[in-house]
């Protein structure tokens, strides 16, 4: 063997032994879990939860760090630049599947990223206000091709899970309304109580005490199944058929992470998963758990960026 590609082999080989010996001494520090939204969301809530727990099967603390802007862009891209040693990770939500198909410069690619495990998953639910005298999908669906394009709904931002299940709901239905993005659900919540705008689909918790106060009426879930502890609030899909939306958080790090790295953590957050208080705090916020291998969390997230990648192109959405 010639001198040089000797030593460039016996290089390879040093570095292959020294991250085997790294991902085999997996943690031996603290680690970053960034939330690409502003602390007190569901992100935010559900990120400082899974680090406290990870860090009890990890031995580690994991410090939880806010990076917010651009619609989850700006944490995305600085994970996708940190080493690859399993000790930056990103907790995005759905609109990781989605801001590449609607942002002219995302500044990430899907294949910067490895899916650790999905985390929890839950459906939307759809609620319209009062006077506008539905109370059923159906109704609201008949209402909608009455006066194309004349109901309001609602939603967080172009691309949030709001907006993209306002969309399918469209795209599904044959209906047209008229979408209102607004800067988070904390500047459209007096609008839609006021009546400014009809509908929304929301988060259950966040609009559940309106609901039974009679300030809102909830027709339907974007589950596949009637919503738990909601009376009469039965899937869109018995009115709509083929409509289904899950939001949904998952665990990632940065491509290039060592296989045993990716596996140690995917069994923190099992461990967190069946923990008595991420249990409690999960359903709390009404959203189920969602346990998987990394395999199983990448098939789900690559289905996902198909669905949203043809409905994106299908109605034409663009953030910019």
């Amino acid at each position: 063997m010639p001198y040089i590609k000797y030593v460039a082999f016996l290089f390879c080989m040093a570095v292959m032994s020294l991250s085997a010996a790294q991902a085999a001494d997996f943690p031996s520090r603290p680690i970053e879990l960034i939330i690409p939204y502003p602390p007190g969301g569901p992100n935010d809530v559900i990120g400082r939860m899974l680090g406290e727990q990870m860090g009890k099967k990890l031995g580690q603390s994991i410090v939880v760090k806010n990076l917010p802007g651009a619609g989850g862009n700006v944490a995305a891209a600085a994970v996708s630049r940190a080493k690859p040693d399993g000790y930056t990770l990103l907790l995005p939500a759905m609109a990781y599947a989605v801001n590449p198909f609607i942002f002219k410069e995302p500044n990430y690619k899907f294949s910067d990223f490895e899916p650790v495990s999905l985390v929890v998953r839950g459906p939307l639910v759809l609620v319209v206000h009062p006077s506008l005298k539905v109370r059923t999908v159906k109704e609201l669906v008949d209402a909608a091709k009455a006066q194309p394009g004349k109901i309001e709904y609602a939603s967080g931002g172009v691309g949030s899970s709001l907006h993209l299940a306002g969309e399918l709901f469209k795209n599904k239905a044959g209906i047209d309304m008229l979408h209102v993005p607004y800067k988070g659900t904390g500047e459209l919540m007096p609008d839609l109580l006021a009546g400014r705008v009809a509908a929304l689909f929301s988060s259950p918790l966040t609009v559940r005490q309106q609901v039974e106060q009679g300030k809102l009426i909830a027709l339907g879930t974007t589950g596949d199944k009637p919503m738990q502890g909601w009376d009469g609030v039965h899937p869109i899909a018995e009115t709509v058929p083929g409509y289904q939306m899950f939001a949904w958080y998952s665990l990632m790090a940065p491509a290039g992470v060592p296989e045993q790295t990716i596996q140690t953590l995917n069994e923190a957050v099992r461990a967190a998963q069946e923990s008595p208080e991420f249990t409690e705090k999960m359903n709390a916020l009404g959203v189920e758990i969602a346990k998987t291998t990394p395999k199983e969390a990448k098939a789900y997230i690559g289905g996902e960026i198909e669905k949203w990648r043809d409905l994106i192109k299908q109605v034409g959405i663009t953030a910019n």
